[in-house]
């Protein structure tokens, strides 16, 4: 809200670096990214026999990686299913083989830049123009975490 008051001030369009500069809304879909990835995994072909744990994947046969087993596995992060965008501002968690939204290594997507940049113009809009309230929900969890509702919210502009 400062910074949009500082920019307002001034003229000024919020730019790239601006959304950047926001480290807590970073961490926030960070988190998010983390919670409730777009995709929920990826194929991959293995290109020669490979173990994983005790089971044998044969060369050319496909492994599926799904993501949620990383990001919600308690040996990777403490209390996996509370949402805590401040465990992202601790240690440098991104960078590392435990957090793939993005997937990683040679098939790193391309437009990771661009969609953390629109999630950051979302949720400034999101925050400073609109009031909301989500409404009473119930989880279900199978096969995966949704909620029974799909999670409904009012939506109503904030009157300047």
């Amino acid at each position: 809200m400062k910074l949009k008051r500082l920019k307002a001030q001034h003229g000024e369009p919020m730019c790239w670096s601006d959304y950047l500069s926001l480290p807590f809304t970073q961490t926030v879909i960070t988190e998010t990214l983390r919670m409730g990835n777009i995709i929920i995994g990826v194929m991959r072909k293995a290109v020669k026999d490979i173990e994983i744990k005790g089971y044998l994947i044969p060369k050319g046969w496909c492994a599926f990686a799904y993501f949620r087993s990383v990001h919600l596995d308690e040996n990777n992060y403490e209390w996996p299913y509370q949402f805590n965008p401040w465990r992202w501002q601790e240690k440098d968690m991104i960078s590392n083989s435990i957090f793939t939204p993005f997937g990683g290594g040679q098939r790193l997507c391309p437009g990771l830049d661009l969609a953390r940049l629109e999630a950051s113009i979302f949720l400034h809009h999101f925050v400073t123009q609109f009031r909301w309230v989500a409404e009473e929900d119930t989880v279900v969890n199978f096969p995966t975490v949704r909620m029974k509702r799909r999670m409904p919210i009012w939506v109503k502009r904030r009157e300047n």
